[in-house]
């Protein structure tokens, strides 16, 4: 069932509907999976909760070590927060 809910989910994110596949994730029971942790740090990542998302991908790595996707999802949200302009500095 939530496997039906998760590949539902996935496919609105794809759509650009974040803000629907966020209602339909938010009604799927929690569970121990990687597919269900990667999901979650999707939609956190599209509403830029950098936090939750973060704490999302880490754990589906500590599930599936060589999750590439969920290392390359991480990796680019640590660009994010690490990004520092100096022009925004130089007026």
């Amino acid at each position: 069932m939530n496997s039906e809910k998760l590949k539902r989910v996935q496919e609105l994110i794809q759509e650009e509907k974040a803000l629907a596949a966020q209602k339909v994730f938010n009604n799927i029971e929690p569970e121990e999976s990687a597919a269900y942790y990667f999901t979650k740090g999707v939609l956190e990542q599209k509403f830029q909760n950098w936090g939750d998302a973060i704490n999302a991908f880490a754990k589906v790595i500590e599930m599936e070590p060589d999750n590439a996707e969920a290392k390359n999802n991480l990796h680019l949200i640590q660009n994010i927060l690490n990004f520092w302009n100096p022009e925004m500095f130089n007026p």
